[in-house]
């Protein structure tokens, strides 16, 4: 699995997650459940992060792409 995107909060991370799988990627959330003060985040608390299969990350990334453009 790859990294598609990290955020910094849930409900925007299952947004795009939702986006992905409708477009027929599987996608997975990571660290949605993880404290901030467990000292496994970065500095800019970007601690949730959006996965995909290592064949659908080009493809994924192109769809956030897009729709962080749109936003």
């Amino acid at each position: 699995m790859k990294i598609v995107k990290k955020f910094t909060d849930s409900f925007s991370a299952n947004i795009a997650k939702g986006m992905l799988e409708n477009a027929g990627i599987k996608a997975a959330v990571l660290g949605e459940n993880t404290p901030l003060w467990a000292g496994v985040c970065n500095t800019d608390l970007l601690c949730i992060e959006l996965a995909v299969s290592d064949e659908d990350y080009s493809e994924a990334c192109r769809l956030i792409a897009a729709a962080s453009s749109a936003e």
